[in-house]
């Protein structure tokens, strides 16, 4: 079974919408620092789309997280100590962009070290060897 490549991409769902919906901002040890939470979860995001769901084209994985990012922010304009912000969108898209990049990266090393057509076919096979 393939299900197990969904967990972190659930994961890290859950944790961007925990930390874009509750109704206090995530504590800032320096200032700005709420972009780079933005960046790097929307890269989680796309990366771990991309791993869970290859067949889907680049362009899908894009739509999707935009739409999600674009929703998010939306929903905190609507929460009394929270702002939409076109800064935190910049990063929003920033990080779907380079984890688009960093899963074409990571798909073709591992097709260039497994030798396989699909990246993650080699780990597929170890999965379905155990069950």
């Amino acid at each position: 079974m393939r299900y197990w490549r969904f967990v972190p991409l659930l994961v890290v769902a859950a944790i961007i919408l925990y930390a874009g919906l509750r109704p206090e901002p995530v504590p800032q040890a320096f200032d700005q620092q709420d972009k780079l939470h933005h960046l790097l979860g929307f890269a989680a995001l796309a990366f771990s789309m991309r791993l869970a769901i290859p067949r889907w084209t680049i362009s899908w994985i894009l739509a999707l997280c935009l739409v999600s990012a674009v929703l998010i922010e939306l929903a905190q304009g609507y929460q009394p100590h929270r702002v939409a912000s076109l800064a935190d969108m910049v990063a929003n898209t920033l990080g779907v962009g380079v984890g688009v990049t960093a899963s074409v990266v990571w798909r073709r090393l591992c097709r260039r070290w497994t030798g396989q057509p699909r990246p993650l076919a080699i780990i597929d096979m170890g999965v379905k060897g155990r069950a």
